[in-house]
């Protein structure tokens, strides 16, 4: 998967119209809330077979941080 793939897809699992970067704070994402959470890690999972927990992402601030964990 690129990392033009990669944002396409997160724009999905976030369920978000609004256009999103790497630089996309997550906190600021009106979308980004527990099933989002839950959905990214979902998406993780299947796609990257990364496990991650909610602990994971306490740290993770953007979307280039999701990008990273899954190794891109």
């Amino acid at each position: 998967m690129t990392r033009d793939e990669f944002l396409t897809e997160m724009q999905d699992v976030l369920q978000t119209e609004e256009e999103i970067s790497f630089a996309t704070v997550l906190k600021d994402l009106e979308e980004w809330d527990s099933l989002s959470l839950m959905a990214t890690m979902a998406f993780l999972d299947k796609t990257f077979g990364v496990k991650t927990n909610m602990s994971d992402y306490r740290d993770m601030k953007t979307i280039e941080d999701i990008a990273q964990k899954a190794g891109l």
